[in-house]
């Protein structure tokens, strides 16, 4: 079995295959303050529920935007395996044509999702990762990774706004049933709801419009844990939350030969 492991800032998410099958998959939080073997014994405990063994694990793939969690997951696959985890970094094929300037520095998270929205669809592709950082990238029908945009989630919004402030609470983001709050609580609701939900399709409407797309010639995906809070009535938007997982069997299954 291949055990996929994509650490992002808010969570991390894991997937379990059994050859082409993604047999299982779940998440955990991000924790630069867990231990090694913390995190490995919360992964053992998952996998025990789900019925898989780690002996039944025969290589780990891992891709990662918190490089202090690293060594962790190195001594982990260590423990697993005996060997170190495949990481998806500088050399590794990803089969994606990636046309920014300094494609080194393009995150893996982001890379990994366009691989596998990529192979999946022929259409120009727009990926929304609405997590705690919001990305938003463009990939065109040509499976071009054109590059795109970065901007804070929901979560560093309003953590941001109650920071700045004396007497803002935290309140629950969620989709109001009208535009103006009536009391202060509901007024952060809807500034942070519909501040982020206007940014994020305005950024959608100039991709479109810059590039000359259409509705009928483009697939915009979302992920992350806010991606529910971006339904649109101008928009068709299809949710995948394991699209990181999926992009990483891709690129396993590319390079695995290498590997061994």
């Amino acid at each position: 079995m291949l055990l996929a492991i994509d650490i992002n800032n808010k969570n991390t998410n894991f997937g379990i295959f059994e050859d082409e099958r993604l047999v299982t998959k779940f998440s955990i939080m991000t924790d630069k303050n867990r231990s090694t073997e913390e995190i490995k014994l919360t992964i053992k405990l998952i996998l025990m529920d789900k019925k898989v063994d780690l002996s039944d694990i025969s290589d780990i793939i891992l891709s990662s935007v918190v490089p202090e969690l690293n060594s962790s997951y190195d001594i982990i696959s260590k423990d697993i395996l005996g060997k170190g985890p495949m990481v998806i970094s500088a050399g590794v094929k990803t089969g994606l044509n990636i046309k920014c300037e300094s494609p080194r520095e393009v995150g893996t998270d982001r890379i990994i999702r366009a691989v596998a929205a990529s192979q999946r669809y022929r259409e120009n592709i727009i990926i929304i990762s609405a997590s705690s950082v919001t990305t938003i990238d463009y990939i065109n029908a040509k499976k071009e990774f054109m590059g795109g945009l970065i901007l804070p989630g929901i979560s560093l919004l309003q953590d941001s706004l109650v920071r700045g402030s004396a007497k803002l609470p935290l309140v629950e983001i969620k989709k109001p049933e009208d535009i103006i709050g009536k009391n202060t609580e509901k007024a952060i609701q809807r500034g942070i709801y519909f501040g982020y939900r206007k940014a994020v399709l305005g950024i959608v409407d100039e991709i479109i419009k810059t590039y000359s797309l259409n509705k009928n010639n483009t697939k915009i995906l979302t992920t992350g844990a806010m991606a529910g809070l971006l339904e649109n009535e101008i928009y068709a938007m299809e949710e995948d939350q394991a699209l990181g997982i999926l992009g990483l069997k891709i690129i396993y299954d590319l390079n695995k030969n290498k590997a061994s």
